[in-house]
């Protein structure tokens, strides 16, 4: 039963330049990233979603060529967590020059997960020799919580302050791209789909993103068995990170401690405790408010998403479809199989078949100018210039023989005193403090 990607995407996605080429968001990627059309053959006895997932939480296999070094970040509320940098004879820690992908996990994950180090082992090694930084949540990690708060699906915030420190760490213009796991890639698609364009991050990656939190919970407890082995075990790791911190956790006056250990599924859990600990009403808003599907179409930068269409957990019931549609930004990469961060393939010695996929998808994300072109932009740029160059041309001959400047839009006119008339187009990034002026003189 081989499969290969489906790709799902606006009917004119995004034109991506780089330093080589222009493309579609999707041609771009397929030009760029050869194994794409590879097809996808599953390990015959891991032949449906269950036993994918069930297998990868079996997976514990890390990489020798994975290396962290620890720092511990303070945020502004006090809260702390942690961060692992990968590092190895070719990058020291301090190492600001090479591009860096930041990772974030899974619920109750870390950096120590096989689904991470089987990505990370594939680019920190030639031929791409690039860095990571996994950014871990409250109290996952084997990070102690300085606040009584742990995980929570709907917090970008540490994120965004955690982006702005590694932008000062690192050089200016050191090129950034996000990806996110599960949990993790939900709240990464929620901060792009708030963030817009004012980001750091060049592009994303978001694999076995569940989307749509509430209709996924409901999925997963409409049976018995999604019930107990999926929600069941999600809370039990939930429960075993608030144990790890209970006596920071129980300084929170609302919890009451039989209530959160005596639950038995995710949903009990995050009404004995997310809810309470982030001042939610009932939990169905505590779902409702982590959902990036409310936010992805207004996702500015190039964002690929990954997910099987049988992943019992990130269940595709919960995948917005018009949301993507309608976002030249987004593009959707669905396999058949692969379960829940699955994708394991051969018969002997299963591995992630996807590991490769997403390697050669950050390889051509970071080769990605910043300056993303969306079509009808130089038709907006000409407009521009021939309005404003119009407007000063209208004007009295006794205030263009007088210095002056008028802005409209990203085009500037000047007049230098001598009826002489500049015209000047900008393009800005943000992230690399660049500015690239083209003249045209009339």
């Amino acid at each position: 039963m081989p499969s290969s990607f489906t790709f799902f995407h606006h009917d004119q996605p995004v034109e991506i330049k780089s330093k080589m080429s222009s493309a579609p968001l999707s041609d771009y990627l397929k030009s760029n990233c050869p194994s794409l059309d590879a097809k996808y053959s599953p390990t015959a006895y891991l032949f449906n979603g269950h036993l994918q997932t069930g297998y990868s939480a079996y997976y514990k296999v890390t990489s020798p060529h994975v290396n962290f070094e620890r720092e511990l970040l303070t945020l502004k509320d006090g809260a702390q967590i942690s961060l692992d940098w990968t590092v190895d004879e070719k990058h020291t820690v301090d190492d600001t020059m090479t591009p860096v992908l930041v990772v974030l996990h899974g619920l109750t994950g870390g950096s120590h997960e096989s689904y991470i180090h089987g990505v990370l082992e594939k680019i920190v090694q030639a031929p791409y020799h690039y860095r990571a930084v996994v950014m871990h949540g409250r109290g996952c990690g084997q990070t102690e919580i300085t606040t009584p708060h742990t995980v929570n699906g709907a917090n970008t915030d540490d994120l965004r302050e955690t982006l702005i420190y590694i932008q000062k760490k690192l050089a200016p213009g050191t090129p950034l791209v996000g990806i996110g796991f599960s949990l993790g890639s939900n709240i990464l698609v929620k901060y792009l789909g708030e963030e817009k364009e004012n980001t750091p991050l060049k592009a994303a990656i978001s694999v076995a993103n569940p989307f749509d939190f509430l209709a996924c919970e409901n999925y997963l407890d409409a049976t018995y068995f999604r019930r107990t082995i999926y929600s069941g075990t999600m809370a039990n790791n939930l429960k075993r990170i608030f144990t790890r911190h209970l006596t920071m956790m129980m300084k929170h006056p609302d919890l009451i401690l039989d209530e959160v250990m005596s639950s038995n599924t995710l949903r009990s859990y995050d009404k004995a405790c997310t809810r309470k600990v982030y001042g939610y009403t009932t939990v169905n808003n505590y779902y409702r408010d982590c959902s990036s599907n409310r936010v992805i179409e207004h996702v500015r930068v190039p964002l690929v998403c990954i997910n099987a269409m049988d992943d019992p957990v990130a269940w595709s019931g919960g995948i917005p479809w018009d949301e993507i549609k309608i976002n030249p930004y987004v593009l959707l990469a669905t396999t058949d199989y692969g379960g829940h961060l699955g994708w394991f393939e051969s018969l002997m010695s299963p591995s992630r078949w996807i590991d490769q996929r997403i390697a050669e998808i950050i390889a051509a994300l970071f080769k990605v100018s910043r300056k993303i072109k969306k079509k009808n932009d130089d038709d907006d740029d000409s407009f521009s210039m021939l309005y404003t160059y119009f407007i000063v041309r209208r004007l009295p001959t006794s205030l263009r023989k007088r210095p002056l400047l008028l802005i409209v839009q990203q085009t500037i006119v000047g007049c230098d005193g001598q009826g002489r008339i500049a015209i000047i187009i900008l393009y800005h990034t943000r992230i690399d403090s660049l500015v690239i002026a083209f003249f045209a003189a009339c």
